[in-house]
């Protein structure tokens, strides 16, 4: 069974209050973009690897990566001005006709390869499969005004990660259909969602951190270093 994975990584970071892309930055030493690509490196059931990233970016992304990704066969686009569009892009360029496709966000470097593993062995079985974790805080939905609307019962909502992974005729109808019908959402599984496909969930892990600010950054190197509660 053949996989591809697709590194969103085109993102601008306008929450990060730096001057550099977040997927830039170095954690513990090692850039925050080369840490998810070597969750796909490690993996030997991936076939191809390919990073969507900022146009303009190339010759800094291969500057970037060569000390940590040297030799590592990773097909470098440039993305579009959304995330979905981004994804598209990737997906059109694989040179693979893969079985399973996996999306992973840049800005999640802590995923760790059981993870990984276990989205794979679900999404051969179920067609689509997504990390969750549980909710730990009460939910409340607000309106324009800030006026809460309603209380929902969290123990049926979950927080969902990256990596998802699908099977390719799934994902790609599923952009097709997004295409077709103008639909927007902020992650792939929505998308597989909206064709009444049913997408299988898996148990994710805490640590799996989006970094989108300093805080962020500063947790997830807590994370590494052992000093903060897995």
């Amino acid at each position: 069974m053949s996989i591809l994975a697709i590194i969103a990584a085109a993102g601008q970071g306008s929450r990060m209050e730096s001057a550099a892309r977040k997927q830039y930055m170095y954690l513990e030493g090692i850039p925050v973009l080369a840490r998810s690509l070597n969750l796909f490196l490690e993996q030997r059931r991936v076939d191809e690897i390919v990073a969507v990233i900022p146009p303009g970016d190339r010759e800094e992304v291969l500057a970037l990566l060569q000390p940590y990704c040297s030799g590592a066969e990773i097909r470098l686009i440039e993305g579009g001005a959304t995330r979905q569009e981004s994804v598209s892009r990737g997906l059109k360029a694989s040179s693979v006709q893969a079985d399973l496709v996996c999306i992973h966000d840049a800005a999640r470097p802590l995923a760790s390869p059981a993870l990984l593993e276990a989205l794979l062995d679900a999404a051969e079985s179920f067609g689509a499969a997504v990390p969750v974790i549980p909710l730990s805080d009460t939910v409340k939905e607000v309106d324009r005004q800030g006026n809460i609307i309603s209380t929902p019962v969290r123990e049926s909502l979950r927080l969902v990660q990256t990596p998802q992974v699908f099977r390719r005729e799934i994902i790609t109808e599923a952009y097709r259909y997004a295409g077709k019908h103008n639909l927007t959402a902020t992650d792939d599984a929505s998308l597989v969602e909206a064709l009444g496909r049913p997408v299988k969930t898996v148990s994710g892990e805490q640590f799996n951190l989006k970094i989108t600010s300093l805080r962020d950054l500063m947790l997830a190197s807590l994370f590494l270093k052992g000093t903060a509660v897995k």
